[in-house]
């Protein structure tokens, strides 16, 4: 009898354990997610992706405008390259942002849900945006050093582009965090009362 009450307070301790860490991952992963959203939104936005020298004077260029001499302009050139960045920049934010409304979900348990696992589904958004943000960040890198690079001899890449980098890697996290509270979640689900 008494080993059998000693049985049951590991189970639940074991159960609590590894829920705390379900949880934990989760809470980290939409953490992650959060910040990555909002620095893929900042970087998309902003007129810093690469900075040059032109004429004399500095100039800075983003994804929509570029500023010489104080003033900026619309880009107004549809070159592929900028398209296809910015497509796979807004693709990856809204991307997270599905996975960061799946992410929360998770939180809940809704019987009408249980075959289907927000947190996995929350993952696979995340490493999805993921994607988005190293193809549009692997164009332009591509093109800007081959080719802007060569024409503008003083030039370098600014804050916008590292800010994408940045939510690149607060992407992949926060689908890392995603999956690790999967698998907890199937454990927990395998293991189940004995």
């Amino acid at each position: 009898m008494n080993n059998t009450k000693k049985e049951d307070v590991h189970k639940a301790l074991a159960t609590v354990i590894v829920s705390l860490m379900m949880y934990s991952f989760m809470g980290g992963g939409l953490f992650c997610a959060i910040v990555g959203n909002i620095l893929l939104v900042v970087s998309t936005a902003t007129d810093y992706w690469m900075q040059y020298r032109l004429s004399g004077s500095f100039a800075h260029q983003g994804l929509w405008r570029y500023c010489m001499s104080g003033k900026c302009y619309m880009q107004t050139d549809s070159i592929a390259y900028w398209n296809a960045t910015r497509a796979f920049m807004i693709l990856s934010a809204m991307s997270c942002f599905a996975g960061i409304i799946a992410g929360i979900l998770s939180f809940a348990h809704f019987s009408a849900f249980e075959r289907f696992n927000r947190s996995f589904a929350a993952g696979i958004m995340f490493f999805v945006s993921t994607l988005f943000v190293l193809l549009a960040m692997a164009i332009y890198t591509g093109v800007t050093v081959n080719f802007l690079g060569k024409r503008f001899g003083d030039w370098r890449f600014s804050w916008s582009y590292i800010l994408g980098w940045v939510a690149l890697l607060m992407t992949f996290f926060a689908g890392i965090f995603y999956m690790c509270a999967y698998r907890m979640h199937e454990c927990r689900r395998v293991a189940g009362p004995r």
